[in-house]
């Protein structure tokens, strides 16, 4: 009997200590989804995507919020790295950005300006089992340049 009563208490501990864990995978799981969900609301209509890009948030950080965010994203994507680059280079332009540099090769650098932010792009191939291409996104204000008079005063 004392036996048996030790299994059930095994039993319920495990129990406890297995939904603890459920609970804690959760709650991970419910803050990554809303990160996720707040960078592609910062997205939304001022940065478009590849159809497929997945953003990874345990690698991306965003400061600020609304039209004065800067931050660092980064995505995976299943288009071939040149097929992202011109994706960016025809659709950024729809969208109020300008294409200031860009160079192609196994490391394709990417940058754009808009009226108050620049934008810096790195694609390159991802991994054996990755997808086809890693995308980094670096979003920072616009250094605005001084007059010759402001920097007298």
């Amino acid at each position: 009997m004392k036996n048996y009563l030790n299994k059930i208490l095994l039993g319920f501990i495990t129990l406890l200590l297995l939904s603890c864990a459920t609970t804690d995978n959760l709650g991970d799981l419910s803050k990554r989804f809303d990160e996720i969900k707040k960078i592609e609301t910062l997205f939304f209509n001022q940065m478009p995507l590849p159809r497929d890009a997945r953003i990874s948030p345990d690698k991306s950080l965003i400061l600020g919020e609304g039209d004065n965010w800067a931050g660092r994203i980064e995505l995976s994507s299943s288009m071939e790295p040149l097929e992202a680059s011109a994706f960016f280079i025809t659709e950024y332009p729809k969208h109020g950005w300008q294409l200031i540099s860009s160079t192609k090769a196994k490391l394709s650098i990417l940058v754009f300006s808009s009226n108050t932010r620049t934008l810096t792009l790195e694609i390159t191939e991802g991994g054996p089992l990755a997808a086809k291409s890693m995308i980094v996104m670096t979003v920072a204000p616009k250094v605005q340049s001084q007059t010759a008079s402001d920097s007298k005063k």
